[in-house]
């Protein structure tokens, strides 16, 4: 029996030099922005070997972790979410980590993930670049759930998707192209 070579343990999300790491909460209505975001771009480009775009879900903060402690780390993470912080629904944007409100840094997202702590540290201790790409929600429901995303926050999918690809995955060549 041949034992794993050591590389061969590193996971995925730790192996690759960009990792993009889209999340959300599906059941809640536009916080599902992020998975939608990772179909996307999954469905429309070729994503490069030396990438990984991931659909994180509500288990970001495990794959932050399993990249801190592991040896082998991205040069840059993509942190792809949904918030409310009172902007145009729709908008995409893009928050620098030290911009995120310190009274909301355990919990800038409106599904109380990722940590921007864990961020800050891949980044000052590690090295890692960070990147945070969000879209303002329209409607996020509050105790029901719902897969519905609003028309909106739709439409800004594509928007964030040809960004991303543009700037993090820039060798990504694409199979299909998403509507405007």
């Amino acid at each position: 029996m041949n034992r794993p070579t050591r590389d061969e343990l590193i996971p995925d999300h730790c192996a690759r030099d960009v990792v993009v790491l889209c999340c959300g909460n599906v059941l809640f209505g536009d916080d599902g922005f992020g998975p939608a975001v990772a179909q996307r771009i999954h469905e429309s480009f070729a994503v490069p070997d030396w990438a990984a775009v991931i659909d994180a879900g509500t288990a970001v903060r495990e794959l932050l972790i399993d990249i801190i402690v592991c040896e082998r780390r991205p040069t840059q993470i993509v942190i792809v979410d949904a918030v409310d912080v009172g902007r145009t629904p729709g908008e995409v944007f893009e928050i620098p980590l030290d911009d995120i409100p310190k009274a909301e840094a355990a919990e800038f997202s409106v599904h109380q993930a990722p940590t921007a702590n864990l961020l800050q540290e891949l980044r000052e201790a590690a090295g890692v670049r960070v990147a945070v790409i969000v879209c303002q929600v329209e409607t996020v429901p509050e105790g029901e759930m719902s897969e519905e995303i609003s028309p909106t926050v739709r439409r800004a999918i594509d928007r964030a998707a040809l960004l991303i690809r543009a700037t993090y995955l820039a060798d990504a060549a694409p199979t299909d192209s998403p509507s405007p």
